[in-house]
């Protein structure tokens, strides 16, 4: 990793931080995770790529590790989400993606709760992959679906995910989603079944708060 990337870790890092100080956040549902919470089982967090800034601020967890693409912009991402505290996991739906569901099952042996990206990391925007309802298979671990949204902010529209950067003072929201389980027996239609309801989910939480955000 060169010298240079770390530079610019560090100040992505430290102008993230400084604005999400500003930042005020109100969260919704949190009867959801507290439901999630009582299985006794680390949680699988689904969001979508475009949204996961405001997390950094509302993070549920002391414990999380989340799962970061070996592209070169995941270099620079993994080195800021280790300096906002969490634990990471390198690889892809598309590159070494069975080595990284290990290494997050490994995780979540040890207590970790997992964030995922569930479309990422190329898209299309809005569209869950499998990957996190294989894991919660494999696991037993509820899968709870978040997203956020600003008040007032700055869409990247040419990013393929739409990426939102908050204007400092901003209002954020943040809401949780019904948990989904994966029985350990769930057939491959059932998977795909469950992986479509993720997506449902998501996209419906994610309407609710873009609805929500102007006027927090």
């Amino acid at each position: 990793m060169s010298v240079w990337t770390r530079i610019k870790a560090f100040f992505v890092w430290l102008v993230t931080r400084m604005i999400l100080a500003t930042v005020r956040v109100r969260k919704l549902y949190l009867d959801r995770l507290a439901r999630a919470r009582e299985l006794g089982r680390p949680i699988l967090y689904a969001f979508w790529h475009g949204r996961q800034l405001a997390l950094f601020k509302a993070n549920p967890e002391a414990r999380l590790t989340v799962m970061i693409s070996l592209s070169r912009d995941g270099e620079m991402q993994a080195l800021v989400c280790r300096r906002f505290g969490l634990k990471v996991v390198r690889g892809s739906s598309s590159r070494r993606g069975l080595a990284g569901l290990m290494a997050l099952g490994k995780r979540l042996n040890e207590g970790f709760s997992v964030g995922m990206a569930v479309d990422g990391p190329r898209g299309p925007a809005f569209d869950a992959k499998s990957g996190i309802v294989v894991l919660a298979r494999r696991s037993g671990s509820p899968i709870v679906p978040i997203t956020a949204a600003f008040g007032r902010s700055l869409e990247l529209k040419k990013a393929w995910d739409r990426f939102r950067i908050p204007i400092p003072f901003a209002k954020a929201t943040v809401a949780y989603g019904e948990p989904i389980l994966v029985s350990k027996k769930a057939t491959s239609q059932e998977m795909r079944e469950t992986t479509d309801r993720l997506t449902e989910s998501l996209r419906a939480l994610t309407a609710e708060v873009d609805a929500y955000g102007p006027r927090s």
